[in-house]
């Protein structure tokens, strides 16, 4: 039988679904609308120029006008029905996405029936099919279906018959890059692409992390540090998680919950940096206008 709390996931998809093709006809042109003015805005320069600041301050008025309705009839409907189905807990980086369901996953993967496993396929192919065919954030739901296609995957990526990663056609790409003024400048290059960047830390601390940066609204950058942390493959005996450069912990295998959560705790406790690294990007390309 499967949980509830895997059956609300089920429900979610289904509202997705439900709603894919009004968010196709109606508010993906409406993105690619606000994307053309966002090109349009980056190429002034309102702090150089009064022609510029008043094409700038237009511009802005028209993003603003044509953003409210897709926070309105798009974000505010997919953040209510995950609450509302206790999906996600509230929180404004959706680590709650991951914590509130990785339990009854990780118990419901030792625990299936074959009749389960019609209705799973079921479901990933239709949820596979709305992120595919959507393929957009909406330019306000960049952290959402990032979180969701993170829980649905440990879900899905269980139950499937290929070694292909099902997942790749909407998935953030990861580019590496030297160093912060290489990251930037891609950053510049590529605002409205899916990609997430990786860059050593050293400059800032001295130490091996990974800075990685990927599309959100605004700057479309979400900027994340930590870390590099690498799970093993996690049996019914033993595994380990290496974080970072030659750091081991062990972990008994018969708690995949365990492995996971000291994943997030490791992710929640850099938040507060994850804001930061966000400000130095903005002034950063503000400064290069």
């Amino acid at each position: 039988m499967i949980p509830q709390k895997i059956q609300a996931l089920f429900e979610f998809i289904d509202f997705l679904d439900d709603n894919k093709s009004e968010y196709i006809e109606k508010y993906i042109p409406l993105c690619d609308e606000l994307n053309e003015l966002d090109k349009r805005r980056n190429e002034l320069d309102p702090d150089g120029n009064y022609k510029d600041r008043r094409s700038y301050d237009n511009i802005q008025k028209q993003i603003k006008e044509k953003f409210a309705p897709i926070k309105e009839n798009i974000y505010k409907p997919i953040t209510g029905k995950m609450r509302e189905l206790g999906i996600w807990a509230g929180d404004d980086v959706f680590t709650s996405i991951w914590n509130n369901n990785i339990s009854e996953i990780s118990y419901f993967k030792r625990n299936f029936s074959e009749e389960d496993t019609i209705q799973i396929f079921q479901y990933k192919q239709k949820y596979l099919d709305f992120r595919a065919e959507t393929n957009n954030d909406f330019h306000c739901l960049s952290f959402v279906f990032q979180s969701l296609d993170e829980i649905l995957k440990e879900l899905f990526n269980f139950f499937k018959d290929t070694s292909k990663n099902e997942f790749d056609s909407f998935e953030t790409k990861i580019v590496e890059v030297e160093d912060f003024d290489e990251m930037v400048k891609r950053i510049k290059d590529n605002r409205r692409k899916n990609i997430k960047y990786s860059i050593p830390s050293e400059a800032f601390f001295g130490t091996k992390q990974i800075v990685t940066s990927t599309k959100t609204p605004g700057i479309k950058n979400e900027i994340i540090m930590g870390d590099k942390i690498e799970v093993g493959n996690i049996s019914n005996n033993t595994g380990q998680i290496s974080v970072g450069k030659g750091n081991k912990t062990k972990v008994n295998g018969n708690d995949e919950l365990a492995a996971k959560s000291f994943r997030w705790q490791k992710r929640d406790t850099i938040i507060s940096i994850v804001l930061g690294i966000i400000g130095i990007i903005i002034a950063y390309l503000s400064m290069g206008k």
